[in-house]
Protein backbone atom coordinates (compact mmCIF):
# COMPACT_ATOMS: atom_id res chain seq x y z
CA UNK A 1 0.00 0.00 0.00
CA UNK A 2 1.03 2.95 -0.86
CA UNK A 3 1.11 6.29 1.42
CA UNK A 4 1.09 10.06 0.66
CA UNK A 5 4.34 11.71 2.00
CA UNK A 6 4.69 15.72 2.61
CA UNK A 7 8.40 16.88 2.23
CA UNK A 8 10.03 20.28 1.56
CA UNK A 9 13.19 19.96 -0.51
CA UNK A 10 15.35 22.53 -2.47
CA UNK A 11 14.20 24.48 -5.27
CA UNK A 12 17.02 23.65 -7.33
CA UNK A 13 17.18 19.48 -5.62
CA UNK A 14 13.20 19.45 -7.15
CA UNK A 15 14.07 21.12 -10.54
CA UNK A 16 16.84 18.83 -11.13
CA UNK A 17 14.54 15.58 -10.14
CA UNK A 18 11.59 16.73 -12.41
CA UNK A 19 13.79 16.99 -15.22
CA UNK A 20 15.41 13.70 -14.20
CA UNK A 21 11.83 12.37 -14.71
CA UNK A 22 10.83 13.60 -17.57
CA UNK A 23 13.94 12.48 -19.10
CA UNK A 24 13.48 8.77 -18.08
CA UNK A 25 10.23 9.27 -18.71
CA UNK A 26 8.86 8.52 -15.13
CA UNK A 27 6.59 10.24 -12.75
CA UNK A 28 8.29 12.47 -9.70
CA UNK A 29 6.95 9.78 -7.34
CA UNK A 30 8.25 6.81 -9.27
CA UNK A 31 11.93 8.99 -9.25
CA UNK A 32 11.82 9.52 -5.55
CA UNK A 33 10.67 5.82 -4.19
CA UNK A 34 13.73 4.46 -6.55
CA UNK A 35 16.44 6.75 -5.45
CA UNK A 36 14.96 5.93 -1.65
CA UNK A 37 15.38 2.28 -1.82
CA UNK A 38 18.72 2.86 -3.45
CA UNK A 39 20.00 4.80 -0.39
CA UNK A 40 18.30 2.27 2.02
CA UNK A 41 19.91 -0.28 0.53
CA UNK A 42 23.18 0.85 0.69
CA UNK A 43 23.06 1.93 3.93
CA UNK A 44 21.35 -1.50 5.03
CA UNK A 45 24.91 -3.36 3.06
CA UNK A 46 27.32 -0.67 5.32
CA UNK A 47 25.89 -1.70 8.39
CA UNK A 48 25.71 -5.29 7.48
CA UNK A 49 29.97 -4.77 6.36
CA UNK A 50 31.23 -3.36 9.63
CA UNK A 51 32.40 -5.78 12.34
CA UNK A 52 30.90 -6.03 15.81
CA UNK A 53 33.70 -3.57 17.31
CA UNK A 54 32.77 -1.33 15.10
CA UNK A 55 29.12 -1.19 15.12
CA UNK A 56 28.80 -1.08 19.05
CA UNK A 57 32.12 0.73 19.11
CA UNK A 58 30.96 3.75 21.92
CA UNK A 59 27.86 2.37 23.25
CA UNK A 60 28.90 1.20 26.92
CA UNK A 61 30.45 4.65 28.33
CA UNK A 62 32.90 3.06 31.02
CA UNK A 63 36.12 4.37 31.88
CA UNK A 64 39.62 2.66 31.01
CA UNK A 65 40.41 2.23 34.84
CA UNK A 66 36.78 0.38 35.46
CA UNK A 67 37.41 -1.54 32.01
CA UNK A 68 40.59 -2.68 33.06
CA UNK A 69 39.53 -3.79 36.59
CA UNK A 70 36.72 -6.06 34.76
CA UNK A 71 38.95 -7.32 32.59
CA UNK A 72 41.26 -8.56 35.64
CA UNK A 73 37.99 -10.64 37.20
CA UNK A 74 39.07 -14.02 37.59
CA UNK A 75 37.13 -16.41 35.67
CA UNK A 76 36.07 -13.60 32.58
CA UNK A 77 37.77 -15.56 30.67
CA UNK A 78 36.22 -18.74 31.13
CA UNK A 79 32.59 -19.65 29.27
Amino acid sequence: MKKKVGTILDEELLWEAKKTAVREKKSLSHLLEDALKGYLEKSDKNKRSKGIVQRTRGIMKLRPRYLKEIMQEEGIYDS
